[in-house]
């Protein structure tokens, strides 16, 4: 395979919320919005796409296991923001001594799990 791009999309009953969380709170770039879904850059050619539950191409009532994880350079200054942000369910940082990892998780609109997680090790901080 020889893949381009890689995209992710979240299905959401109140379409509206789901996309302003995606453009405020994690503050992705929008970069396609053809009415009934909109996509997000979160980085280089992966995206966050939100979908109208109604309209999508699957059945977005079924959800779970699936965790959107985003990588950065500085996981302790994204805690601070996302803890004035008052989310649902935003956990303490963790470390994951094994992999050499920080992270924090917290639940995004209509239940999906999100985690900001910072790689320490520097095989792993340039593989990802």
């Amino acid at each position: 395979m020889n893949i381009s791009s890689q995209i992710t999309f979240l299905y959401f009953n109140d379409y509206q919320a789901g996309c302003e969380f995606l453009e405020s709170a994690l503050e992705l770039e929008p970069v396609y919005n053809p009415g009934w879904a909109k996509v997000f850059r979160s980085v280089g050619n992966s995206y966050i796409g939100a979908v109208k539950a109604s309209e999508g191409s699957i059945d977005g009532q079924k959800k779970g296991g699936v965790l959107i994880s985003l990588t950065v350079d500085d996981v302790m200054n994204y805690y601070n923001r996302f803890k004035t942000l008052k989310l649902s369910d935003l956990s303490e940082i963790k470390y994951f001594e094994d992999i050499g990892l920080r992270s924090f998780f917290f639940k995004g609109p209509e239940g999906y799990d999100f985690e900001i997680q910072e790689f320490l090790k520097p095989e792993l901080k340039n593989l990802f």
